[in-house]
Formats: C-alpha cells, sequence, structure tokens
C-alpha cells in the first residue's frame, strides 16, 4: 500500500513538472517576466480593419496561441504562434507560424510586401518590385504598388534579406506583420522578438526621415475618403466660383435697390395724388 502511494505521487509529481516544461507553460512564464500579458487562445492579434488590410491575414484560416501581448510608446505589439488551415480538409495539419505584429499609434507605413519566392504567401496582387540586388530578388519578390515603398529598404533591412531567405514583412496603414516562415523554438523566441522589434524601430526612423523631407510620401493600399489633390480640385473650384457668386449677390443687391426707389416713387406719388384730390374737393 505504502508503495503505490509513493508511485501515485512520483507519478503525480512527473506530471506537474510535465505541464511546467510544455511550450504554453514556458511562453507564459517568460511573458510574465517581460511584463508582458499573456493569452493561451485569441480569435486575432490585430483589429479586425487591419486584419482587412494586410494580405497574409486574408489568405487562408488562422488561429492563434500563445499570445504575448505588450505595447510602448510607438506600437501596439504581439506575438503569437499561428495554426495555418491551407484548405477544408480536417485531415491536413495546420501550417505553424510564430509572427510578429505591430499597430503604430501615430504613423503610416508605405504599403510593402516581401515574402520568399517559394512561399505559400507570396502571390499578392500588387505590383511585383525589382530591387535590382541579386541576393535580394533571387530569394524574394518584393509587392510595392507606390514608390514610397522603396524608402524603406533600409540598409539594415537590405543586409537581413541579403543573409536570410526565410522573411515575410508586410506593411499597409499602421500595420506590421513579421514572420520567418517558421515556427520559433523556446530558446529562440527572445531573440526573434528583439528581431522583430529592431525592424520595427528600423523601419520607424525610416518613416521619420521620410516625413521631414516628403510629409506626404507614405501611402496605403486603402483609400482614403479624401486625397490631397481632391482638397486642391475643391479649393480651386471654389475660388472660379466666387467671383460668379460675388457678382450675382452685387448685381441681386442692384435689382433690389431699383424696386425700393420705384415703390417709393409710387407710394409718394399716390401721396401727392390723394392730396391734390381732396384739396380740390374741399374748394369745391
Amino acid at each position: 500500500m505504502t508503495i503505490a502511494i509513493i508511485l501515485i505521487m512520483l507519478g503525480a509529481g512527473v506530471g506537474l513538472w510535465a505541464t511546467t516544461r510544455t511550450r504554453t507553460a514556458r511562453l507564459a512564464q517568460m511573458a510574465r517576466l517581460n511584463g508582458c500579458r499573456f493569452d493561451k487562445e485569441k480569435d486575432t492579434v490585430t483589429t479586425e480593419l487591419t486584419a482587412g488590410r494586410l494580405e497574409f491575414f486574408t489568405l487562408f484560416f488562422h488561429q492563434y496561441q500563445n499570445v504575448c501581448t505588450w505595447s510602448d510608446n510607438l506600437a501596439f505589439m504581439r506575438v503569437a504562434d499561428d495554426n495555418i488551415y491551407t484548405d477544408d480538409n480536417p485531415k491536413t495539419k495546420p501550417l505553424k507560424l510564430t509572427l510578429f505584429t505591430a499597430e503604430l499609434k501615430k504613423r503610416q507605413f508605405p504599403a510593402l510586401k516581401i515574402a520568399p519566392i517559394d512561399s505559400l504567401f507570396a502571390p499578392s496582387q500588387y505590383a511585383l518590385m525589382k530591387t535590382n540586388i541579386p541576393a535580394v530578388d533571387s530569394r524574394y519578390r518584393v509587392h510595392a504598388p507606390t514608390p514610397a515603398a522603396g524608402l524603406v529598404l533600409t540598409p539594415f533591412l537590405i543586409g537581413l534579406l541579403k543573409t536570410r531567405g526565410n522573411m515575410y514583412l508586410e506593411l499597409n496603414d499602421n500595420a506590421l506583420v513579421y514572420h520567418e516562415n517558421t515556427c520559433i523554438s523556446v530558446e529562440d523566441y527572445q531573440s526573434f522578438r528583439f528581431r522583430a522589434m529592431q525592424i520595427l524601430h528600423e523601419l520607424e526612423n525610416a518613416l521619420i526621415k521620410m516625413e521631414k523631407t516628403d510629409p506626404a510620401s507614405t501611402a496605403t493600399l486603402s483609400p482614403k475618403p479624401q486625397d490631397e489633390a481632391e482638397l486642391r480640385a475643391e479649393a480651386m473650384l471654389k475660388a472660379l466660383c466666387s467671383p460668379r457668386e460675388a457678382a450675382g449677390q452685387k448685381e441681386g443687391s442692384g435689382f433690389r435697390g431699383v424696386w425700393i426707389i420705384m415703390l417709393l416713387a409710387v407710394l409718394l406719388g399716390i401721396s401727392l395724388l390723394s392730396w391734390f384730390a381732396l384739396n380740390n374737393w374741399v374748394q369745391r
């Protein structure tokens, strides 16, 4: 009996130790040490509006686990394990990736998408751009609908693209998604997180430089209600219409003045005729 109790206690202890060594438990502990919020599962790792703007989230079905969340003055950020289901077959095993997302609080990115040539996420509806750097063009497909996107390809990012063949980076509006086409091990988790944050800060510095040289240089893939050209067109139309409206107002004012004078003259004439007729009637 004693041996059975000891075996049960040993089994419970081993089971408890095993649960603390799972990926979820270790990532949860790491999140606490970094002062981050941890969720075992979440429906989304960005706002719905952001998810609709980034092509990565519109392809296939995504299920997020081990979600680590934190923020600073720059952005709202998450690292999560993404289970990606590429078809409706329940027997198909999901593709597992660890991804980093960020949503800037004050700035916007020019639209850009970079993916390995052989990646499931490489195809895009947007224009393909060549960097004319063989080490990059031979490994990646770069999609950039506006010239401004080329301005964020800093020497630091180009250096990463030259030396690494597994990066996926997509920017649009205030959002960023980055992953390395693999599920990052717990041992490499912190390195991945800091590498992604380094890329984010590099992009922030590029945006600051762009704003100083040309505040209108960033562009997104989502149309705005009114752009600068439309505002200029409206101002021109107002400028063209104003003289005519002013002339019309003056002309209307002139007509009103003439009518008032004529009305006063008629009233004065009636008064004189009444006075004349009244005097003649009294004398008779």
